[in-house]
Order: structure tokens, then C-alpha cells, then sequence
């Protein structure tokens, strides 16, 4: 490697193919050459290290991954020995930029004793705290902790859009225009160049009929993100007698939630109307053969998937969980904000003709907003470099 080369190491989780893991993945497969991206990826000592799902591409791109236990698991003070001695093992790379949100005050703080320079504290999320009172207190108070730590220590605040920044920052940076908005982007060109003949061939695989209503959903299964309230409302498409099918892609992070949300396919008897895919490497496939996506997620950071969805040119029925910025104007958004089922489903009939064929536009638009990832890394290896 180049001595030259500008050293940027991502403190993150697993790389699995979650929202922001796949906007960074995204943005490594487009970054400069005269950028290196490393790798510090924080595991939970109970589950040890886990293959991430983007590890093999990572190392394959010439990039380093080095594994580090959580902070919790560690200790505070471990932990920022620990951090130290990779940083060194590194080469002491000039940025560090943080993408664990709550966690983000310690990683900062480490990052500051070890010497680094340019220290990101990336948000990713809206963070909203739900559970039973103690988990709320806890993260509550953690949280207060954390953000202390990133504002002393923490040279330069990102977020996924507004709403992310001020539920990690101080309220005085995101009103004093000290934080900057990395907005979600997607390689448009990829859910552009599907072809007629892919998405037949995935609809094939689910339904031999060409009338039936295929909606669908992309992301993590965790309860935020509220697949229980969405078999409400294939309940009610079932009342209704519509031909449909769900299906959603992506890994069980809550093995408990996936019990609940089993029983409750079996009880609504939707075992033939509902499919869960798993983790898919299909992605722009699958959003291009949905009729519908469909997402009532009580938050997100921002919802990289609704983009993904508009670059194929499907319609979105979104609650309001997702920020405004999501909406590339090409009339494919509805936000709703009710959880009663009935006024999903009419909202979903309403939508499911309303594709977007017209390529042209919607790249000019998402260009035009910002969310392609071409000038987002652009803009990202300005603010590297500054």
C-alpha cells in the first residue's frame, strides 16, 4: 500500500447487510484509489466473532479487518488499550470515523488518546429508546454519557439526515451548523439495469400468476421495525379477497420477535401469503419486482431502502417513522401516519399501479436531491481530505 494513501479506519459492527453497511460497502466499491479503507469491526464477547456478510469483499478489495470486543464487554479502559494498540497495528491511520451511534462517546474518546486527528461520529439512526422502564432508564442515561464524550472529543458530526443528528449531538451543533448531513445514497445504476427478464424469472419463483400483488420489504428483523403491524394488514387484503404476496428479505437480529411473528402468520393463516427470503445479494432484483414496497418501521435513521426502492421505480407506502428526506419526488411516496390497518391496505390498492418506468427522471431527481452515490462519495472524499 501506497505511503501516499489517505487512511480511513470504520469502527462498526458486523458488516451485514444492513442500511448503513451497505451505503458504506457502496461507497468503498466507489471511493478514490488514493483513499484506504480499514476495518475495526466491535463484536459482543458472548456471540465471539461472526463472518459479516461483506467480509470476503472487504479483504478481496485489499482492505484490513481487525476485531475488537465491545466496550461494555471490555471495560471503558480495556477497551481504549485495546483500541490503541490496533490503531498502531494500523499504521495510525489519519481519520477515524464511527458508525455505532450510542456507543460512539468511548470509540471517540479512545480514538483521542490514541493520537488520531480527525475523529467521525457518524449517526445513523433516529435513536428512539422503547422496552421495559429499566432498558429505557439505562440507555437513557447511557446515552447522555456517550454524547458528552462525543462532544469534547469527536472532531466532526455526521448524520444520516437532520432527525439522526439531533438525537446524537448536542442541540447547540446541529443549530450552530456544526454537523453535516451524509445523506444515504444508492448506486442507482444497479437497480436500472435489471432486466424484464430477472424480475419475471423472481416472480416466477413465488407465483405462476402475473395478477397477483406482490408487496414486499428489505431490512433487519428487529421489532422497530414492525412486521407484526404488517401482517395486520395483509389480514386485511386477505378480508378483502386480494391476490397477494409478502415477502421480506433480510437477517433475524430478534429470534423472539421471529417466534411472534410465526405464530401470528398461522393464526392469521398467511403461510402461503407470506415468505420470509432471508439475506439477499438480489436486492435491486427484488425491489424492481415488488408492486409495492411497504415499510411501517416506528423509526429510522433515514430508510436507505424507500431510495432503493424509487430507483427502481416502485411505489412506497412509508410510515412516518421515515424522514421526509426519503421522498425522491416522483410521486411514488404515501407516508401515513396511523397504524389502522384498513387505511394501509386502501393506501397500498391505491399505489399498486403506480410504477415509475421513466429512468431518466428518476436518476435525475435522486441525482438532483443528492442520494447518488457517486457524488456522495465525491463528497465524502472532500470532507476525508479537508
Amino acid at each position: 500500500m501506497s505511503k501516499n494513501k489517505l487512511k480511513v479506519l470504520h469502527v462498526t459492527g458486523a458488516m451485514n447487510r444492513g442500511g448503513a453497511e451497505v451505503m458504506l460497502m457502496d461507497i468503498f466499491r466507489h471511493i478514490s484509489p488514493d483513499i484506504q479503507f480499514d476495518f475495526l469491526i466491535n463484536y459482543k464477547l458472548k456471540e465471539g466473532i461472526v463472518k459479516g456478510d461483506f467480509d470476503n469483499e472487504i479483504l478481496a478489495k485489499g482492505a484490513t479487518i481487525k476485531h475488537i470486543a465491545t466496550q461494555w464487554d471490555l471495560g471503558p479502559l480495556h477497551y481504549i488499550r485495546r483500541f490503541k494498540k490496533i490503531y498502531n497495528e494500523l499504521g495510525k491511520p489519519n481519520v477515524v470515523h464511527i458508525h455505532l451511534n450510542a456507543k460512539s462517546g468511548i470509540i471517540a474518546l479512545a480514538a483521542k488518546l490514541a493520537g488520531a486527528s480527525k475523529i467521525i461520529v457518524h449517526s445513523h439512526a433516529n435513536l428512539k429508546f422503547r422496552g421495559s422502564k429499566l432498558r429505557v432508564l439505562f440507555e437513557t442515561m447511557e446515552l447522555f454519557f456517550q454524547k458528552i464524550l462525543i462532544h469534547f472529543f469527536a472532531t466532526n458530526y455526521w448524520g444520516a439526515s437532520v432527525e439522526a443528528n439531533k438525537s446524537l449531538f448536542y442541540n447547540s451543533l446541529v443549530t450552530k451548523n456544526k454537523t453535516v448531513v451524509i445523506n444515504n445514497a444508492v448506486a442507482v445504476h444497479n437497480f436500472q439495469q435489471v432486466t424484464a427478464q430477472q424480475v419475471t424469472a423472481f416472480k416466477k419463483s413465488l407465483t405462476s400468476s402475473n395478477k397477483t400483488l406482490l408487496l414486499g420489504n428489505v431490512g433487519r428483523l428487529v421489532r422497530h421495525k414492525n412486521v407484526a403491524f404488517m401482517l395486520e394488514v395483509l389480514k386485511e387484503l386477505q378480508a378483502q379477497h386480494i391476490d397477494f404476496y409478502f415477502v421480506f428479505a433480510g437477517r433475524i437480529d430478534d429470534a423472539a420477535y421471529m417466534q411472534e411473528i410465526n405464530q401470528k402468520i398461522k393464526e392469521y393463516q398467511l403461510t402461503k401469503k407470506v415468505i420470509h427470503l432471508g439475506n439477499r445479494n438480489d436486492v435491486p432484483v427484488l425491489m424492481n419486482a415488488l408492486d409495492v414496497f411497504v415499510a411501517p418501521a416506528l423509526k429510522e435513521g433515514f430508510g436507505l431502502v424507500a431510495v432503493e426502492a424509487q430507483a427502481a421505480g416502485t411505489p412506497c407506502i412509508l410510515y412516518k417513522g421515515f424522514p421526509k428526506s426519503v421522498d425522491m419526488q416522483l410521486n411514488l411516496v404515501t407516508f401515513l401516519n396511523t397504524f389502522e390497518a384498513p387505511k394501509w391496505a386502501t393506501a397500498i390498492l391505491a399505489a399498486k399501479d403506480k410504477k415509475n418506468t421513466n429512468k431518466e427522471a428518476i436518476l435525475r431527481n435522486i441525482k438532483t436531491l443528492g442520494f447518488d452515490i457517486v457524488g456522495n462519495t465525491k463528497q465524502l472524499e472532500n470532507l476525508y481530505k479537508s
